[in-house]
């Protein structure tokens, strides 16, 4: 009897360990999964933007604009056999110096038949219902298919301002060179640039805006 209790006892106690070993290998397997699951830890940079970041968002979903909007007038016009003429005209009406005057700002697109084109943009202050030309000189883009050489942005808000950038063309369109940008402000009723900055080398300039 005392054999046989014995052999129980053992019986008993290596299906104990077993029970005890199965338990610890379930245990370390649910362990590793729920820890293989975990998301890995994002830490917080130190200001320094990695190069999918600002910089590449900007240029894949900015979009350039002149800063006009909603225009009194527009039109469209035949281009002659050549593919050369004014392609559409556009007239907005805004208070540009803060008397109570809608003043004028007219933008005509110009063809020449080729892949490049130019706005010219006119500005004229509303004085008692007359008109006065206060555009600067060489207030128009010059851009193609390839890249913009010169650009213009108008800004209205806190003041009313124009930004210009632009850059010379040296040995080929499309090879980039140095641009510069101008800001335009009012001073004695005239829109006078306050500012030229230097800026990259670039070859459309519409990405410095």
């Amino acid at each position: 009897m005392q054999i046989i209790s014995k052999h129980k006892n053992n019986q008993g106690s290596t299906t104990l360990t077993i029970l005890l070993i199965l338990m610890l290998v379930i245990i370390s397997v649910l362990v590793y999964f729920l820890v293989a699951k975990k998301p890995p830890k994002v830490e917080k940079g130190l200001g320094i933007e990695s190069p999918t970041s600002a910089q590449q968002l900007k240029s894949t979903s900015y979009t350039f604009t002149d800063g006009l909007k909603n225009p009194l007038f527009a039109e469209h016009y035949e281009l002659d056999e050549f593919g050369e003429g004014i392609s559409s005209k556009e007239i907005f009406e805004i208070d540009l110096d803060g008397d109570g005057f809608k003043d004028r700002i007219t933008k005509t697109k110009n063809e020449n038949g080729t892949a490049h084109f130019f706005y010219d943009y006119k500005i004229e202050l509303n004085k008692n219902g007359s008109y006065i030309n206060i555009t600067p000189d060489g207030f128009r883009t010059t851009e193609g298919t390839e890249c913009s050489l010169q650009k213009l942005q108008f800004q209205f808000k806190p003041t009313f301002q124009v930004i210009k950038i632009s850059r010379k063309w040296e040995d080929t369109w499309n090879t980039p060179t140095t641009a510069y940008k101008t800001t335009y402000k009012f001073a004695n009723g005239k829109l006078i640039p306050s500012n030229e900055e230097k800026m990259q080398e670039i070859c459309d300039v519409s990405e410095l805006f």
